[in-house]
């Protein structure tokens, strides 16, 4: 009778050890979109400071690209539905 018992607490303790590791993993996603988040609303506020006249560039690999301004805005705000859609 006990060794019944036994087993089937030994499942519910694997079951439970399982689901701390999935809440592990899905804090830690968590935290990545959360960083990501504040990084790309700090990215569209400066650019919300520059006008036409002001020079853009993304970082591709270790060289620095030139990029429209309007099409930095759209990434950026593309990045953060795309950010808030995951959270």
């Amino acid at each position: 009778m006990a060794e019944p018992l036994q087993k089937k607490l030994q499942a519910e303790v694997e079951k439970y050890q399982q689901l701390q590791k999935d809440i592990s993993k899905c804090m830690s996603s968590r935290q990545k979109l959360e960083a990501q988040l504040t990084e790309n609303n700090i990215v569209q506020e400066e650019l919300g400071f520059l006008d036409a006249s002001n020079s853009v560039f993304k970082l591709i690999g270790p060289v620095l690209v030139k990029q429209d301004m309007e099409e930095a805005k759209a990434t950026v705000g593309k990045r953060l539905e795309y950010i808030a859609g995951e959270m």
